[in-house]
């Protein structure tokens, strides 16, 4: 009998390894790749605000549609033009190569005008109705055009007073075309006749057509990742990944062995399911989004080593396999529900106010957060159930080596509280003083400004850079080499350079990469990426950063007090706010950059150290009814200490997966990562040290305040 629940058992393992391969392949090869990871440009604009102010909804909801059409001349596949709230544009282009002309066709999304030789405006764009590329009467190629009602009767009386003389016609400002009139044209069609090739007119009627948006628009913000940049993301990306599981995966093995092979097979199948779920809901996977993803590898982890270290308690207490998996995961199951809850709800609030490549790290981790919760509770429970009748589970006598319970090994970590307490008090002020005396590095994303990062094909110095820069007024710009893409090359090897500066136009930008051609010998692709920042965008975002953390801790204060009490809830609060600001003292201290990707860091990491405490919560909620005869410092340091097993392996198997992007993500990843790795850390050690202890003396002393009333 044991010998047939084990063949089945290996069956239905090599069917669920073999089913989740072929799912990876299969998605892998459809996913949707964002536009760090295949190269792209995305621009934000802002609808100027217009002295008729009724049809501004309607006027950007047709500048919408009149941007598509011109990115759907250029040939992109897949584009992503949508509005944002009540006056702003996205236009997400993936995958181009000439990014520079595409750059060029975007920008070129002003206000159209048909001016007089007066000067005064005769027709604006949006009563332009159409511009397509026809023949005249002597069958020359020739540009037709037709107005709406409106423009028609401009144009008619237009035509009548300006007969014989030009009209000249503007985009961006910038003179397109001048056609002299010869005859009057009362009908409101008109063409535009001359010696063009075909070429000529068919880009001059896409000028013509796709031009005439009824608003004026405002460049806010403008990136450019370069498709080069983009695959070597992919693959530091997908090599971390792979690394990051693979050590997680044996690091279960070795621990836990048996019950960690069953595990491992619910990791794989977590990781296939994820990618499965977000092809499915057609989710874009970002730079950010992959580390959430091989972020949410370590934290899927967390739910198994709960049901583990469970059903490793049961076993102590002399049960047999088959009765002690089913208490583990029954008992467990309150846990992991409640701490993944606190983290989707940073999670959520996250996705609410990030953009972009954040916002799909915000969909990854949520997505991974939902199916660890399946397959853990699910498919991990099943697997463990058919393991319990073979051989492969052994008694507990042989399996557990004859542990000692944690709680009985003499720690007390209430002790502690005091030293921890100076210990983070300490760290802070140095950081805070850091902050006082050297500022924060802000990115551009905070600040606005401008970075172009130039391979330039050769080994350089700073100073060559900012002779360069020089007769643009920037010579004192930030200029920083940036490492070899090959592992291990020395910075100093690096043929790319970043440039920091403030804001910059795209025609000045493109004089700047000019000049770096010149000297350099650059080809078209040597500009791998440009971030282009407005200053109202930073302003925005430090806004909303604020606005952000508020309203993630008030969801948890609200969600704690539920399920525990508002002590509970405070205490918790207290400790994040610990944690956030040991992540501000580690980048003051080490003057690494706060860009986005710093908020993402510091939402996550309140979700995942609020996950540890609220499993050392549920531990004092379950001891405080089991333990009636105990005082409460030593139910919370009891209850530390059966969860110190399960804290410190959940956190290692996040930081295994951490440190592998950090080694292999690459520059662009590397301070998101930075700001992960230390808020893991001291999440951790808020979680033992600071907050169930606070928990403890609060709840003594309004006992005693009680007890003297």
């Amino acid at each position: 009998m044991q010998r047939k629940r084990l063949l089945i058992l290996v069956f239905i393992i090599v069917l669920l390894l073999a089913g989740s391969a072929a799912a990876v392949w299969r998605v892998a090869q459809e996913l949707n790749l964002g536009l760090d990871l295949r190269g792209g440009v995305y621009v934000l604009y802002r609808a100027v605000e217009t002295e008729d102010g009724a049809d501004d909804a309607d006027k950007l909801a047709r500048a919408v549609t009149i941007i598509r059409s011109r990115v759907d001349a250029l040939g992109v596949a897949e584009p992503n033009i949508q509005q944002e709230g009540q006056d702003r544009i996205r236009v997400e282009l993936h995958g181009i190569e000439d990014q520079r002309a595409a750059r060029e066709v975007i920008g070129k999304t002003a206000l159209l005008k048909f001016v007089g030789p007066d000067d005064e405006v005769i027709v604006s764009g949006d009563e332009l109705k159409d511009a397509f590329v026809g023949y005249d009467q002597y069958n020359r190629l020739a540009v037709s055009l037709e107005f709406n009602e409106t423009g028609r009767e401009k144009f008619a009386q237009a035509t009548e007073k300006f007969l014989g003389r030009q009209i000249a016609i503007y985009l961006d400002e910038e003179l397109i075309s001048a056609p002299r009139v010869d005859t009057v044209i009362p009908d409101g069609k008109a063409q535009i006749t001359g010696s063009f090739t075909a070429e000529e007119a068919a880009n001059l009627a896409l000028q013509l057509r796709s031009g005439a948006l009824p608003v004026q628009l405002q460049e806010l913000e403008i990136r450019s990742v370069g498709p080069q940049l983009g695959r070597d993301s992919l693959t530091r990306s997908v090599r971390a990944g792979a690394a990051g599981i693979i050590l997680v995966l044996l690091f279960m093995l070795a621990y836990y062995r048996t019950l960690g092979l069953m595990a491992a097979v619910g990791l794989i199948v977590y990781a296939a399911l994820v990618l499965v779920v977000m092809k499915v809901l057609n989710v874009t996977l970002t730079l950010p989004g992959i580390a959430g993803l091989i972020l949410s590898v370590g934290m899927a982890v967390d739910a198994n080593v709960i049901i583990f270290e469970r059903i490793k308690e049961e076993l102590r207490k002399g049960r047999t396999m088959r009765p002690a998996v089913e208490a583990g995961f029954s008992q467990a199951f309150r846990s992991i529900l409640d701490s993944n809850v606190t983290t989707l709800i940073a999670a959520a609030v996250l996705f609410q106010f990030a953009q972009g490549p954040v916002r799909g790290f915000a969909v990854t981790l949520s997505v991974g957060i939902l199916v660890s919760m399946f397959t853990a509770i699910v498919l991990t429970r099943y697997l463990l159930r058919q393991a319990a009748g073979t051989a492969l589970l052994p008694t507990p006598q042989s399996s557990l080596r004859q542990e000692t319970e944690p709680a009985k090994r003499g720690l007390n970590f209430i002790a502690w509280r005091k030293y921890a307490l100076i210990f983070s008090c300490l760290i802070i002020a140095a950081g805070m003083t850091a902050w006082a005396v050297r500022g924060l590095n802000y990115g551009v994303d905070f600040t606005g400004g401008t970075i172009m990062q130039i391979d330039l094909g050769q080994e350089f110095t700073l100073d060559e850079v900012r002779d360069t820069l020089a007769p643009f007024g920037l010579a004192g710009a930030a200029v920083q080499k940036v490492g070899s893409e090959q592992a291990g090359a020395e910075v100093e090897k690096s043929q790319e350079v970043l440039i920091r500066t403030p804001e910059l136009t795209a025609a000045e930008q493109d004089e700047i990469f000019a000049a770096f051609q010149e000297r350099f010998a650059l080809a078209e692709d040597a500009l791998i990426r440009v971030d282009n920042v407005g200053a109202a965008v930073g302003s925005e975002l430090q806004r909303q950063a604020v606005i952000a953390l508020l309203l993630a801790g008030l969801g948890m204060v609200i969600y704690i007090t539920i399920r525990f009490e508002f002590r509970f809830a405070v205490t918790a609060i207290i400790a994040l706010l610990h944690d956030a600001a040991m992540m501000l003292t580690f980048f003051a201290l080490f003057r690494q950059e706060l860009n986005s990707t710093f908020i993402a860091a510091v939402l996550t990491i309140l979700g995942y150290s609020i996950n540890d405490t609220i499993v050392i919560y549920d531990r004092i909620r379950e001891n405080m009814r089991l333990q009636r005869k105990e005082s409460v410092a030593e139910i919370v340091n009891n209850s530390i200490a059966q969860s110190l097993i399960r804290t410190i392996n959940t956190s290692l198997t996040t930081l295994l997966v951490l440190v592998t992007m950090l080694i292999f993500g690459g520059l662009t990843i590397r301070p998101f990562v930075s700001a992960l790795v230390v808020g893991v850390v001291f999440g951790t050690y808020s979680s033992i040290f600071l907050a169930s202890p606070l928990w403890q003396w609060w709840k003594e002393r309004r006992a005693k305040k009680e007890s003297l009333a």
